[in-house]
């Protein structure tokens, strides 16, 4: 596997509206507890989004799933609190198709307290630049017909598609190929000045 930017070892510490000091980095096995207590500081209509029903805890094998990443085909990132509980309150995930090695769903999770913020956009930004250097050329996005918050997110980023939807889920699909890398960095650097060191293909 090719160097990647977005490796393991990632991490960036940044101030989030001149109130939040936070940090990004990649989720290891060690973020098994923030995962797991992230559940706590979410309303039962946020889970319901994110995961398409009713979750109370996770298990042992889910955590393990979402925890230990191979960092190619699943990669996901997560933003951590510095201050105070140091709590969890943020995941951006990326899995790459079994049917297509150019295409990954992708999905986003922010506790309540730091929903409408804006983080949902800047994780987006975030995981579309790691999508790129893993040779990903399509994003998908799979949630519920009535979430809007998703939908919203989505097109800060870009223009998406649609793709299948009935009145269980709805799907909209991310085209990368129309992505200007410097203009994604751009966008990312008014938080995050460091990502213009950052060189991708």
């Amino acid at each position: 596997m090719k160097p990647l930017f977005f490796s393991p070892e990632f991490s960036m510490e940044f101030v989030w509206r001149d109130r939040f000091n936070l940090r990004a980095g990649s989720v290891r096995p060690h973020n098994k507890k923030q995962i797991s207590e992230g559940l706590r500081n979410m309303s039962p209509e946020s889970i319901r989004n994110r995961f398409l029903g009713s979750k109370r805890a996770f298990s042992d094998q889910e955590l393990q799933y979402l925890t230990t990443l191979d960092g190619w085909n699943h990669y996901a990132i997560g933003v951590e609190e510095q201050d105070g509980q140091k709590r969890g309150i943020a995941i951006v995930r990326l899995v790459r198709s079994s049917h297509d090695v150019h295409e990954a769903e992708v999905a986003v999770t922010i506790i309540d307290d730091f929903q409408r913020k804006g983080l949902g956009s800047f994780l987006l930004n975030l995981i579309i630049l790691a999508a790129i250097e893993r040779d990903i050329h399509t994003l998908s996005f799979t949630f519920l017909p009535f979430n809007d918050g998703i939908v919203k997110i989505i097109h800060k980023v870009g223009v998406p598609y649609p793709g299948h939807q009935n009145s269980d889920y709805v799907q909209l699909f991310l085209d990368l190929k129309k992505y200007d890398v410097n203009e994604v960095k751009a966008r990312l650097a008014k938080t995050v000045p460091e990502i213009l060191n950052f060189n991708f293909p």
